[in-house]
């Protein structure tokens, strides 16, 4: 049975839990601003190696407390193919931040829920009705608004935030799976030791000796990630989904402020366009699933009481 948690304030657990969608969204942002002076001074198998290595001391004194037995799970095979596709994600992110816009970037990694759909009929088994056929058809085209093919400003680097979005889809669709069976705390601890593994043996191979400064960094990087994930994951416990996932999009104007003061980055007239063609498509897809949702529940045949 799904408890929900109580609220931390005096506030309507509602509103709280946007509130906490905000920070996550403030905490990915400057997830996403560290990854650009780390990659420029680091290979980036060695910045995922430290991120992940961070993530997991950082989590361990949790399950310390809770028990080591609650680390079994009955789908390690799961666990790992996730780690691997959540190694990919992870990576193409870093060299998406690394040699785009981060606007840019950030917006067209706001696909990750159109390629979900797509995965989801191949891998749930799920069925996509001709609306949400043409949102993802829609979402699309916006994201080729914002990379421009054909125009002199395409920028090739664009494959690697389309990369991370399909393999975070990818990650989701397991991880839809997983959660049914296994706290999302500890899929969570798992993926980011899968990462650490991936990321450590390709680092010896390219060892650079990061400077207290990277060690520094490396660790608020993880810390931001972390606390944006908790955070995101107690927003979504306190109030609807169609309330809260809207709020994460803060993150895309937050990203380009932050971008624009730090990095000098102006975003191109064709990215809040293509964005918003993006965000609009996978908010319909979002409300079409709560509706199913919805119309499941009522047609579901009531649970008679046990005899006594």
């Amino acid at each position: 049975m799904n408890i929900r948690p109580q609220p931390w304030t005096r506030l309507p657990p509602a509103l709280e839990g946007v509130l906490w969608m905000v920070f996550a969204a403030v905490c990915w942002t400057g997830n996403n601003v560290l990854i650009r002076p780390i990659s420029l001074a680091l290979p980036a198998v060695e910045l995922q190696f430290f991120r992940s290595l961070f993530s997991v001391v950082f989590m361990l004194p949790f399950f310390l407390r809770a028990g080591w037995s609650s680390l079994r799970v009955p789908h390690p095979g799961l666990l790992v193919l996730r780690g691997v596709v959540m190694f990919a994600s992870m990576l193409s992110w870093i060299y998406a931040v690394k040699y785009m816009p981060i606007g840019d970037a950030v917006a067209l990694a706001f696909t990750a829920p159109l390629f979900a759909t797509v995965l989801a009929i191949f891998v749930l088994k799920e069925k996509v009705g001709p609306r949400r056929w043409t949102a993802v058809a829609i979402g699309f085209v916006g994201a080729l608004v914002i990379v421009r093919p054909g125009f002199a400003t395409f920028e090739p680097a664009a494959i690697f935030p389309f990369a991370n979005a399909a393999a975070w889809a990818y990650a989701i669709v397991i991880g839809r799976k997983l959660t049914r069976t296994i706290a999302p705390t500890v899929v969570v601890f798992y993926m980011f030791v899968m990462l650490a593994v991936q990321g450590g043996i390709p680092t010896a191979f390219v060892w650079v000796a990061p400077s207290l400064e990277m060690v520094l960094l490396m660790a608020a990087l993880a810390i931001t990630g972390l606390l944006g994930h908790l955070a995101a994951t107690r927003a979504f416990a306190m109030g609807e989904t169609s309330l809260i996932a809207p709020v994460e999009y803060l993150s895309l104007p937050l990203s380009a402020v932050a971008a624009y003061f730090l990095f000098f980055e102006v975003p191109h007239p064709a990215m809040p366009i293509g964005a918003a063609v993006i965000i609009a498509s996978v908010l319909y897809i979002g409300h079409r699933e709560t509706v199913r949702a919805r119309e499941a529940s009522r047609k579901a045949p009531a649970r008679l009481p046990p005899e006594g």
